[in-house]
């Protein structure tokens, strides 16, 4: 997972069926880029002081968060996506034609970053989700579907933590005492240009 001035990068591999035989040598990268809002970013000073004295601990999520389901109904052409962030091309660069975001998104990056909105709608290709039957549902895997993906993050600092003391005048603060920690499952749905491309999904 990457972020970068309001914008969510989450990209993932996914090995081959060797049964299948297609003849694909390297894993399937899926990039998922949408946005998040200021609430629920840490600022780099606060995650410098974050400290793990034993980092092969198998860690606690201090909190659940609700679960997210995505609709990415649009494809982002990677050559144009610096216009939303400089990141994006080199993290998602190996995923080039499976680099999916949110065309709501788009629109709201647009007037925030004061862009033009023709140009902004030029990074995309909408894939419109509906028209697609569920790629659990299609039997011809040459045929384009739609196509769920299932994240977990299982610990990651998702926000600060405050405490409760006395100063010294014996008042009740609140002062920062740490990072708290999450757990989240999210769910993206995608256009698959060939259900051999989603055979996960059954």
């Amino acid at each position: 997972m990457l972020s970068f001035q309001e914008t969510q990068i989450f990209k993932t591999y996914i090995p081959w069926e060797e049964e299948q035989g297609f003849g694909q040598s390297k894993p399937q990268a899926l990039c998922f880029v949408s946005r998040f809002t200021k609430n629920e970013f840490i600022s780099s000073d606060a995650m410098s002081k974050l400290r793990q004295k034993n980092p092969s601990a198998i860690r606690t999520p201090e909190e659940e968060k609700t679960p997210e389901s995505h609709l990415m109904d649009a494809n982002l052409i990677l050559e144009k996506s610096n216009i939303i962030s400089p990141k994006i091309f080199n993290f998602c660069r190996d995923a080039r034609d499976t680099v999916f975001t949110k065309e709501i998104d788009i629109k709201i990056w647009s007037k925030s970053l004061g862009q033009d909105m023709t140009a902004m709608m030029s990074t995309i290709k909408p894939s419109y989700p509906a028209k697609y039957n569920n790629c659990k549902d299609v039997n011809d895997l040459s045929k384009a579907c739609l196509c769920h993906y299932h994240i977990c993050i299982g610990w990651y600092p998702c926000g600060l933590k405050y405490c409760r003391g006395k100063d010294s005048t014996g008042k009740y603060v609140s002062y920062r005492c740490g990072i708290k920690t999450c757990r989240r499952f999210m769910s993206f749905d995608f256009v698959a240009r060939q259900k051999m491309f989603c055979l996960w999904d059954f």
